[in-house]
This record gives C-alpha cells, sequence and structure tokens, in this order.
C-alpha cells in the first residue's frame, strides 16, 4: 500500500505549453567540475538511503511510506543536508513517482514489474534546482544556489542556447551528467503560452500494435501507420539482450542505450509526422482514442499481455499533446468503448463484423478495421461536442476502405547506430 502522492501546484487559466532547453555546460573550470560531481555523488547517496528506507520500512509495517514521511524522516540525514532543500525533496520525490509507477503497473496485471533499485555508487544523479534556488542571467549564464556547507552561495554556469531558441517563463533547472562524454547539462523547463486553433477540421487517431495509428479527418482523407518496425526494433534488442550473460554487462546496458534511442527517435518522427500532416489538413482538433483499462478489462494471454504492457500508448499521446499545441492544435481524450465493433453504417455493436485483425464486412460493405475504430471516435467526439450535423459525411465508405498506408523508412546510418528516419507513402 502506497499513501498519497506528493500535491502539484494547480495551472493557471492561461494555456501554457512546458518545454525542455536541453543546454550543454560550456568553459566549466575544474573546481566547478568537481563541486558539480560532488552534487551528482550526493543526490545518488541520497536515493540509496531513501530507498533503503523504504524497504525497511515496507518490511516492518507492510505500508510503503510515502513522499511526505520520508521528508519527516530523512530531513536530518547528511545526504540531504549536502543539498539544497528543494534538490533534496526532488529526489524523493522522484522516487516516489517511481515507486507510483511501479505499483501502478503491478495492479494493471504487470507481474515483471519490479519497485525501484538502489543506483551504482559511481552514478552521479540528477540534481534539480526549483524556484528561488536558480536565477537565469544575461549572456547565456545561469546562477544556481548551493547550501552553506560548500563554503560559497553559488555557482555560475555558462551555456549556448541553440539558434531561433527563446526560453519563456523558466520553471526549474536540472543539472545532468552524461556519463558516456564526461559532459554536464543543463535541462531548463520553460513555460510559453500558446494560442489554439478555433476552426478548421478534426482528426481522429485510434491507436494499435499491428497498425500504431489509423487515422481519419473530416475533410474525407484517411491512413494508417504500421507498426512493423516499430515492433521489429523492440524484437531485434530483446533478442540481443538476450544473449548477454549479466544485465548489468557493458553489452546489455550499451544495447539498452541505443535500443532506447531508435525507439525514442522512433516516436517523435511519428508523432511529428501527425501534427505536420495536421497542419496540411487545416486541423485544429485531434481527437485520441483513451486506451484506459485496455490491460485489465481482457486477458489476451502472455504474449499479448507483454505486448501491450511494453507498447508506448500514453508515450505517443504525450508526445503528441506537446507537439500539437506548439502549433495551435489541441489533442482530446476519447473513449474508445465499443468503437472497434460498431458498424460505421447502421451504428450496430457486431462483434463477429470485425472477420480477421484488419478486416470489418457488415451492411454489406468491407472496411478497414482499425479505421472503423477511428471513426467511431471521430463520431462520438462529434456527437458529445454537438458538432456532428455541421459536417459532411458522404464520402466516409471510400475513405474506410482505401487508406493511404505510410512506412517509416531509415534514411542516414550513423556511427551511433540509426539516427534518422522519415514516413513514406507506400506505393
Amino acid at each position: 500500500m502506497i499513501e498519497l502522492a506528493r500535491k502539484k501546484k494547480s495551472s493557471s487559466n492561461v494555456p501554457m505549453q512546458t518545454l525542455t532547453a536541453r543546454i550543454k555546460v560550456l568553459n566549466l573550470s575544474d573546481q566547478d567540475a568537481l563541486l558539480l560531481g560532488l552534487l551528482g555523488f550526493f543526490a545518488t547517496k541520497l536515493w540509496n538511503v531513501a530507498n533503503h528506507h523504504r524497504c525497511i520500512v515496507w518490511d516492518e509495517t507492510g505500508k510503503i511510506p510515502g513522499f511526505a514521511e520520508q521528508c519527516r524522516e530523512l530531513k536530518g540525514n547528511r545526504w540531504y543536508k549536502l543539498l539544497p532543500s528543494q534538490s533534496a525533496q526532488e529526489v524523493l520525490g522522484e522516487q516516489d513517482d517511481s515507486y507510483r509507477s511501479w505499483y501502478s503497473h503491478r495492479k494493471n496485471g504487470d507481474k515483471k514489474a519490479r519497485p525501484p533499485g538502489f543506483r551504482k555508487k559511481d552514478m552521479l544523479s540528477t540534481v534539480t534546482f526549483k524556484q528561488k534556488a536558480f536565477e537565469i542571467l544575461p549572456d547565456n549564464r545561469a546562477k544556481l544556489k548551493l547550501p552553506k556547507t560548500y563554503g560559497r552561495w553559488e555557482i555560475i554556469l555558462e551555456y549556448q542556447l541553440p539558434p531561433d531558441t527563446a526560453l519563456g517563463k523558466v520553471q526549474q533547472v536540472k543539472l545532468v551528467y552524461k556519463h558516456k562524454t564526461g559532459d554536464w547539462y543543463l535541462h531548463i523547463t520553460h513555460k510559453v503560452p500558446i494560442k489554439y486553433r478555433e476552426t478548421g477540421n478534426i482528426m481522429s487517431l485510434d491507436l494499435g500494435i499491428v497498425n500504431i495509428v489509423a487515422g481519419l479527418i473530416t475533410d474525407g482523407f484517411s491512413f494508417t501507420v504500421p507498426g512493423g518496425e516499430l515492433l521489429a526494433i523492440d524484437r531485434y534488442f530483446q533478442k540481443e539482450k538476450a544473449k548477454c550473460t549479466k544485465s548489468t554487462s557493458k553489452k546489455c546496458v550499451e544495447l539498452n542505450v541505443k535500443w532506447g534511442r531508435q525507439h525514442n527517435h522512433y516516436l517523435h518522427v511519428l508523432t511529428k509526422w501527425l501534427v505536420n500532416l495536421a497542419i496540411t489538413h487545416n486541423v485544429f482538433t485531434i481527437a485520441v482514442g483513451e486506451l484506459k483499462g485496455i490491460r485489465t478489462d481482457k486477458n489476451w494471454g502472455d504474449v499479448g499481455n507483454q505486448k501491450l504492457h511494453a507498447w508506448p500508448f500514453s508515450k505517443i499521446i504525450s508526445l503528441l499533446t506537446y507537439k500539437a499545441a506548439l502549433a495551435g492544435i489541441r489533442v482530446v481524450k476519447v473513449s474508445e468503448k465499443n468503437t472497434s465493433t460498431t458498424c460505421p453504417v447502421c451504428s450496430k455493436r457486431v462483434k463477429k463484423a470485425r472477420v480477421h485483425r484488419g478486416l470489418f464486412i457488415h451492411c454489406k460493405q468491407a472496411f478497414n478495421a482499425d479505421l472503423v475504430g477511428a471513426y467511431n471516435i471521430l463520431r462520438r467526439y462529434l456527437r458529445e461536442t454537438g458538432l456532428g450535423s455541421c459536417l459532411d459525411w458522404s464520402g466516409v465508405v471510400g475513405a474506410l476502405a482505401r487508406p493511404a498506408v505510410n512506412l517509416f523508412v531509415w534514411r542516414k546510418t550513423t556511427p551511433l547506430g540509426r539516427g534518422q528516419g522519415t514516413f513514406k507513402q507506400a506505393s
């Protein structure tokens, strides 16, 4: 059992988008580099002490202590005092979030999920500086405030912003160490105001595994994106990792890094492509099927359940939401219940109509099964918002039967592995 989560401040009424600028620290002196290394080391020690405290309390009481309890218990710890107070609290907060994520996976039936472990002693953890603990100075400099223990009050770091990049209202600054290169980076989280479009077309998206995205736009355009490339990436790296003797071996760690890089690159390219497609078709709202409860409503078998737990549904929606917001496009979640088994012609729910994985036959019509889900998501959203009567659905049968198929293609190979890719419409 886990206690209540740490409280988060409510957002303002002004639409804002949170961005993170990742910038390398420049001209770092040996003395400052040593100081940053100490901060990262102390954050690692605090993480391990907090994790040990959780394990002890869990064994003795059967309950996992929450964020507030740990802050009270560890406030006098030596590693806690060697960090700025808000930075120490953020380490405890990140661990609390990790435990909640693990607990959520276990609650949803993922028996392989494991609680957060201990960090290696030589690892330099991320250190977060929140409000009043940092100051963004002119000429690309950041001032970070330190505890009294260090004999100095602050450290000033230089950086260089990428071209055409301007910082909005800065919320926090994170110090991140790249162990592979030995460089320090600043992750500056800031908010920028956004202005949503008020008119245009609406796009609906049905997320899946065989087709990672099936979409329909109210101007009659439909498309699918097969998920085979992402499945191939995951399958390849799983096989290569199985050959390693230990999960902590150098080869296994390198495979995990390369796997994560290719996996994340695919998701970023996919969501960017969807936003560009929405802009081309003058879309002002994207309705995405909400997959809440999909892992608990039905047992899909060992292989099916493993794919569902590993498939990045929530990350796709998260990336799409922030990329679309920057283009003035809203992303809304719509219940996906019964959308894949409801006929788009007669609106009756017919489970047997889905004769094959990709074919839906009913009312003497044949449709792409995933696009049927996208159509019903769109129809549900229009019905709930009262916009359905304003649209012409005369071409819906053709749109659902003959979608444009878009394939992911790697277009450049780098020494670190596949680094760039794009989507192209299949001929």
